[in-house]
């Protein structure tokens, strides 16, 4: 099993707001791998994250937790 993010890998992206806890998620796929950064697809517009940032969550998986602040 390879410890590095791979293209066609799955990431499980979970949303939250602090002290609530997760509240939508949505599994998209790692389109590329590039110097510490990985591009997801499945949004309406490609998204980048930090590789350091996706835990391992199995075979060809990852999960990464963003947490969303509210309007002010």
């Amino acid at each position: 099993m390879n410890g590095s993010p791979q293209v066609d890998e799955t990431v499980q992206l979970r949303f939250s707001r602090r002290g609530h806890g997760p509240f939508w998620q949505i599994n998209v796929t790692i389109a590329a791998v590039t110097s510490g950064t990985v591009v997801l697809d499945g949004f309406d517009r490609p998204v980048s994250a930090e590789v350091s940032e996706l835990k391992r969550f199995g075979p060809g998986r990852w999960t990464l937790d963003w947490e969303v602040r509210g309007r002010p």
